[in-house]
């Protein structure tokens, strides 16, 4: 009987078979300069981290002591911390995005977005998270802003904090979900800044026709967002809120003087939802940009079951969501615009939150760290920019695509026994403790 555990062999087996994973090895670099361990053997190692969930760099600097390991990344010697941060703050980024670019076009080949299309479209949703804040550590691209917080006296004093903050793209329509891209939020720009640049960068990755759908939050309700989707051939669902006043205003005076088009009871995961929906087209985004919009406006009463004082209760919530769209009424009804709208939680939930509380995304990995490689500049050796932070995160999602499609796709034991991606990582990760079996003939 086979044993129902995964090891480290046939998840790179996987990797190599299904996506060519060690040809892209050789086209990585970094900033020093005759290094005695190789960039390769660095990106292998943190890569494979992600893939055990190890939560710091010294886990991984214990872990290289085992020569099975040293022996899967191409290592001759174990090697410490310090070795990993100097070589990942002066990594080369352009080769790592295009690992992620491939990995995902070859996921988009073999039909892993198919499963869950909407309509026969790919679904993806762009929204921003903060990776780490600190009032004492900075580097030259993070982010400020003054808080208040309560000294050691309890009084109340302010301070300035410094933080990073990112946008990223993911494919939500699909048991693997993916992330296409991150962009940084650089010093004095804001959120939806840094999602314009983010946008414009998709089609000369991917092209313009990788996804269909763009699901977007209310602050990306702007006419150079719905400008740049139109140039590209994207159709929008943004949540609608008090941010675009003029139109928020125009729909909920509509939509108070009539009955809805459609209610229904949409039972799914435990819960009941009683839906009211209207659905109006016609109305212009702003002064500004005269666009008509298609505009949908759900009352939703929200009934489960929460255990209170010890007892189940039944418990019920009201809610109201409006979302425009420059999707067609016809091929799109109004209760398959509402599903995509809250489809748009799918990111936080199997995106953001999943790295934060699985991948240790928010542990801050060479925040402002100093000990760079250097490089001549104005003829002064100068440390490299730092890149560390931003190498760390497409690691980190290149294992995150990759560890998705090896459970979801190719696990035959997930698929018989249920194991949680965890538990598989877990597997993995145990796997290494396992000597390798003998290739020495018996002792006679």
């Amino acid at each position: 009987m086979q044993e129902r555990a995964h090891n480290l062999p046939s998840f790179t087996t996987y990797l190599n078979k299904a996506f060519d994973f060690r040809s892209f090895l050789p086209l990585l670099s970094d900033s020093r300069h005759h290094p005695e361990i190789s960039p390769q053997s660095v990106f292998l190692a943190l890569f494979y981290a992600f893939v055990f969930r190890l939560p710091s760099f010294q886990q991984l600097e214990s872990d290289l002591e085992h020569p099975q390991f040293r022996q899967f990344i191409g290592a001759e010697r174990a090697f410490r911390d310090d070795t990993l941060r100097y070589s990942l703050c002066g990594f080369h980024l352009d080769p790592l995005e295009q690992m992620l670019v491939q990995t995902n076009r070859q996921l988009k080949r073999s039909k892993a977005f198919d499963a869950e299309r909407a309509q026969g479209c790919i679904v993806a949703a762009l929204d921003g998270i903060e990776v780490l804040s600190s009032f004492s550590r900075c580097c030259d691209t993070c982010l400020q802003r003054r808080v208040w917080v309560k000294d050691q006296a309890g009084r109340k004093v302010e301070q300035t904090q410094y933080y990073h903050r990112a946008v990223g793209c993911q494919i939500i329509n699909s048991p693997v979900k993916p992330f296409l891209a991150i962009e940084w939020l650089q010093p004095g720009e804001g959120e939806d800044t840094a999602a314009l640049r983010l946008l414009g960068r998709l089609p000369n990755l991917y092209g313009s026709r990788f996804f269909d759908i763009l699901l977007l939050d209310a602050l990306y309700a702007q006419a150079p967002v719905l400008k740049l989707a139109g140039q590209i051939g994207w159709d929008l669902i943004i949540s609608l809120k008090q941010n675009s006043r003029e139109l928020y205003q125009s729909a909920t005076r509509l939509f108070a003087r009539r009955e809805p088009d459609c209610s229904y009871t949409d039972r799914r995961d435990g819960k009941t939802y009683h839906v009211q929906l209207w659905d109006t087209e016609g109305l212009p985004f702003s002064g500004d940009h005269p666009q008509p919009m298609r505009v949908i406006r759900s009352e939703e009463i929200l009934e489960r079951n929460r255990y209170r004082n010890g007892e189940l209760a039944p418990y019920s919530t009201e809610h109201e969501w409006i979302w425009i769209t420059t999707l067609d009424s016809k091929a799109f009804p109004t209760k398959v615009v509402r599903k995509l709208g809250h489809d748009r939680w799918k990111q936080e939930n199997n995106g953001w939150m999943d790295l934060t509380k699985h991948w240790a995304f928010k542990h801050g990995f060479l925040h402002a760290c100093r000990h760079r490689p250097k490089q001549i500049c104005d003829d002064q050796l100068q440390p490299v920019p730092n890149r560390g932070l931003a190498a760390v995160t497409l690691i980190l999602l290149l294992a995150f695509s990759l560890c998705s499609a090896f459970v979801l796709r190719h696990s035959k034991l997930v698929r018989r026994y249920g194991f949680s991606a965890v538990a598989v990582a877990r597997q993995l990760y145990v796997s290494l403790s396992k000597d390798p079996p003998s290739i020495r003939a018996p002792a006679v």
